[in-house]
């Protein structure tokens, strides 16, 4: 949190103060430090037995307090007050230390004297924050603190009205900066191509820093090419200086940070900067990558002939590279081509999934490669599934033998009936009065013809003898009609459809189907399979069929025909294919209705899932390939 008070500027205060008296020292000062030095002067004056004293100013860049003036002189010993500031810090409020005490300063009236040496800190607030903190040592009593925090609260307007306006001229200095910025940025803006847009820049910047000359390069695949040089349209890149110029340039991308190199510097870390000075005589140069979410495209490098560039001008480029290297990266994607752009993606997808960071990136990649090897590797039985309905392996018609009316019926769809069990009955009244007088004809006929045998009459024998067999057949026709109008199951089974429970005495015609009835344990599973699919069916296939009515049974099926014949349904076509079942349920029934899937062969889960989708696609292509 504190630091030794080494920096120049604190050592040229304490000079200044040296030889004159503080007050003097306090009306003459020209800097914030001078004016410091001499206020903590007046303040130790003022404390009794005073020995060491610091004021620690903030320091918000580094987040951190350092110290602004110290007194009598700066020492290492004077790190002895760190622990007391970081009290008064933490509490927020002025706190005093001896040997045996450490407490707000509020109770410091009614504690008793622990000893001399006496540690005091005290805040200075301005707008809910800390901008400062006076840290004093003195060889004093206790109760003298309460006098000394009065002394040092009421002095502190001077340096609160110091920190404040030492704040604002800071404020109105970025504020300065940004609007220079902004400015030469606006120049930049008027052009669109991007060639155009950097030789603008150079040449801003030539101006605005008084260089002697600016150059910039744009990254290509991590080597830098000089695109734009101040006060030259075009230039020729196989010069000597224009090499120059790259070298140093990809000596500060490697670098990774603004290098300032000029004529009396030491450093042997950048030859390729000082061979640039050698051939264009510069003084002092500045390179700075241009970063552009965290990724260098670009180094501006710019060269002064006369006075070396100051902290100033590092500020104000830091200032600029970071508004301009967004503008020059989208002017080049701007200006690139469908593929360049398409390279692009690919190499920051791939610098995400191999490169350090993106950590959510790697861990996606992964999952996916493993769920594509999944797909890929794993295989199984594919199914085709199919709408299905039971049907009774044998299914028989009762149908009107003749044409007659309704009399009766005892069953209808749905009844579970035996064989010969009557089903229904037709109205036999006018067969019955037909059969008596079939039966009365008959006898007569009968009466005749023996009287005719009696008097030998054979002309009379054979007609009556005519007479007599017809009589008799129409008898027998009209007992076999008498006996089928009784109609009766013809084995054991379910009634299908039928029901003449509405309909008694309704008129029926000959051959009308009036039941059906289907057997109870021989069924026949019809599945409608669609015709992308019905090239997987084969015969003998097996499957598991699950009935809407009884889900919680599923039944095992084998395929045993597979018909040529396709039906069209909600705009699709299913082909017919009959199936047996290995075990048929007891509640089973036929007209049930539930979904089939047919074990076909075993595929990987990729093909299950998208071998529809590839169908389509092929079908499309075909369609539309001339």
């Amino acid at each position: 949190m504190t630091q030794e008070p080494q920096d120049n500027d604190l050592a040229q205060a304490e000079q200044t103060l040296t030889g004159a008296s503080p007050w003097d020292a306090f009306v003459s000062a020209n800097t914030s430090n001078e004016f410091c030095q001499a206020w903590l002067a007046l303040i130790c004056e003022q404390i009794p037995g005073a020995s060491a004293a610091a004021v620690l100013v903030e320091n918000q860049a580094a987040q951190t307090y350092v110290p602004m003036a110290v007194w009598p002189k700066a020492s290492l010993s004077m790190g002895r007050l760190a622990k007391i500031v970081e009290t008064c810090l933490r509490d927020r409020r002025g706190v005093f230390q001896s040997a045996a005490l450490s407490q707000p300063a509020e109770d410091s009236l009614d504690q008793p004297d622990f000893g001399h040496l006496t540690q005091i800190s005290y805040p200075i607030i301005l707008e809910q924050r800390v901008i400062a903190v006076v840290a004093v040592e003195a060889d004093c009593d206790v109760s003298d603190v309460n006098k000394i925090f009065r002394d040092i609260h009421w002095a502190s307007a001077w340096l609160s009205s110091m920190l404040s306006g030492r704040e604002l001229d800071e404020a109105l200095t970025a504020k300065t900066r940004v609007g220079s910025v902004l400015e030469v940025i606006a120049v930049v803006l008027r052009h669109g191509k991007l060639q155009q847009v950097l030789f603008e820049m150079v040449n801003e910047l030539r101006q605005h820093l008084d260089c002697s000359r600016v150059a910039i390069g744009i990254v290509n695949n991590d080597s830098v090419k000089l695109i734009a040089l101040s006060e030259a349209a075009t230039f020729e890149k196989n010069t000597s200086l224009a090499k120059a110029y790259m070298r140093a340039m990809e000596e500060a991308y490697d670098h990774g940070k603004t290098v300032l190199f000029d004529v009396i510097s030491k450093n042997t870390h950048f030859p390729m900067h000082r061979e640039l000075m050698q051939i264009s005589g510069s003084r002092s140069v500045i390179s700075c990558p241009l970063f552009d979410g965290g990724r260098s495209m670009g180094v501006l490098i710019l060269e002064s002939s006369g006075k070396a560039f100051d902290d100033a001008n590092l500020v104000w480029l830091d200032a600029f590279t970071a508004m301009a290297a967004p503008i020059i990266s989208q002017r080049k994607k701007a200006e690139q081509n469908g593929w360049m752009r398409l390279a692009d993606d690919a190499k920051s997808i791939l610098a995400k999934l191999f490169g350090p960071r993106y950590l959510m990136w790697k861990t996606a990649a992964g999952s996916l490669f493993i769920c594509l090897a999944i797909l890929a590797l794993v295989h199984i039985d594919y199914r085709v599934t199919a709408k299905t309905v039971i049907e009774g392996e044998i299914q028989r018609v009762v149908s009107a033998p003749f044409d007659g009316f309704v009399g009766s019926t005892y069953v209808r769809a749905g009844d579970s009936v035996k064989q010969g069990q009557l089903l229904a009955g037709l109205d036999d009244h006018e067969l019955m009065i037909e059969k008596a007088r079939w039966s009365s004809e008959r006898d007569q006929y009968d009466n005749r013809l023996r009287e005719a045998w009696a008097t030998h009459d054979l002309t009379s024998v054979q007609v009556l003898g005519a007479q007599l067999g017809q009589a008799q057949a129409e008898l027998n026709l009209v007992t076999k009609k008498i006996e089928s109008a009784h109609l009766v199951a013809p084995f054991d089974g379910l009634v299908v459809s039928g029901d003449l429970s509405q309909q008694v005495g309704a008129p029926v015609e000959v051959g009308k189907k009036l039941f059906e009835i289907a057997p109870l344990q021989s069924y026949r599973v019809i599945l409608q399979i669609d015709e992308r699919e019905i090239r997987h069916i084969k015969v003998g296939q097996s499957g598991m069929l699950v009935i809407t009515g009884i889900a919680g049974d599923p039944q095992a099926l084998t395929v045993q025909k597979v018909t040529p014949v396709a039906t069209a349904e909600d705009g699709k076509n299913f082909f017919r294919v009959e199936a047996s079942l290995a075990e048929a349920s007891t509640r089973l029934r036929p007209g049930m209705e539930g979904i089939g899937k047919v074990v076909t062969d075993r595929h990987s889960l990729w093909w299950v899932l998208i071998h529809s989708f590839t169908d389509w696609l092929t079908l499309t292509l075909w369609t539309w390939m001339p």
